[in-house]
């Protein structure tokens, strides 16, 4: 168990204190009353208040914005975070539904809520919240065919022009083994160095150094040195007026923007291309995961060429990918002749 020692010292400070309450009782010098006093009205809304202070105290701005999406969304905040039962979370849900939040979203948000139940009732988790099951639609892993990508590819777009750059950044993404959009955004032409370009992973804080390929270089040669970063989305530069945990929500929240604004571009792309799937800059990622594992068949070289932190997050995101492909074989094998 990790931090052994620290719970076991926290354990024992704790069976002290319940041995001298204990005695104080019995001998008369403390009522029953004071000691098991009901503990004070903690409501949802304040519990919330406290996961967002402890959120900025351990500098994570990415959840921080979750839990306060959350508790903007949640209209009874006045509630005791002991009393919230079923039916208040079930009232909630169909509350996130009608403002149109999918399941997949919906069930992240009721996730985070359990964790603040778990961290500040002393209830805790019980069966009642833990039973409630929302159903998820499962999101394809969309991907690329070699012909779709050398459509892309060769797709006559205006010089200079932001939705080649979306274009290029797109396929450059595949080339560096499908690395995530947040990486290649915040990438600087000095990053791409003697062949290998060195980067920290905006998720995992992990330092890769990727091998450049030859089909690569065109695109890295093309918009080196010709902007702050090697692409022309990424703008954002710390405010020295700000806090550093300012400085990092207003980083991601650029991050997302710039993210959403080339999602655009590759939806046009799509459509000039004749290419029916929802194109946006993920697909890049399931692109590469899907020729890394045609090639090589070992989970723990894919793993690290993707740069998945758990072999079982890995080996079922491997798992999804092939039954898809599995699956749309089939249908093809089905309508063959009838086509």
């Amino acid at each position: 168990m990790p931090n052994a020692n620290a719970i076991n010292q926290y354990i024992d400070t704790e069976f002290l204190n319940a041995e001298r309450d204990l005695y104080e009782i019995r001998s008369g010098q403390k009522p029953r009353s004071e000691i098991f006093k009901p503990k004070p009205l903690l409501s949802i809304g304040k519990a919330l208040d406290r996961e967002l202070i402890r959120m900025q105290l351990e500098y994570k701005s990415g959840q921080y914005d979750k839990v306060l999406g959350l508790k903007r969304q949640i209209r009874d905040l006045n509630i005791d975070i002991r009393d919230i039962d079923r039916e208040w979370l079930l009232a909630l849900i169909d509350e996130f539904r009608e403002k149109g939040n999918i399941g997949s979203t919906i069930q992240k948000k009721v996730k985070l809520l359990r964790s603040v139940i778990a961290r500040y009732s002393e209830k805790g988790v019980t069966s009642e919240h833990r039973n409630i099951r929302i159903p998820v639609q499962k999101s394809i892993k969309v991907k690329l065919t070699r012909r779709e990508i050398h459509l892309i590819e060769n797709l006559q777009l205006p010089r200079g022009d932001l939705i080649t750059a979306a274009r290029d950044l797109f396929i450059l993404q595949i080339y560096l083994r499908g690395i995530r959009i947040g990486d290649i955004l915040q990438a600087y032409s000095s990053d791409f160095e003697n062949d290998r370009f060195f980067y920290f992973d905006d998720k995992t804080n992990k330092r890769f150094s990727l091998k450049i390929i030859d089909a690569a270089k065109p695109i890295i040669d093309k918009y080196k040195g010709k902007h702050q970063r090697l692409f022309p989305f990424f703008f954002w530069k710390p405010n020295e007026k700000l806090t550093a945990f300012e400085n990092e929500r207003l980083r991601l929240k650029h991050k997302e923007s710039c993210t959403t604004i080339i999602n655009k571009h590759l939806k046009v792309i799509a459509g000039m291309t004749g290419i029916t799937k929802p194109l946006s800059s993920h697909v890049a990622r399931h692109t590469f995961a899907r020729m890394a594992i045609d090639k090589i068949n070992n989970p723990m070289i894919t793993m690290e060429l993707l740069g998945h932190t758990s072999l079982a997050i890995h080996q079922q995101y491997l798992k999804d990918l092939r039954q898809e492909e599995i699956l749309d074989d089939a249908t093809d094998d089905i309508f063959s002749e009838v086509l």
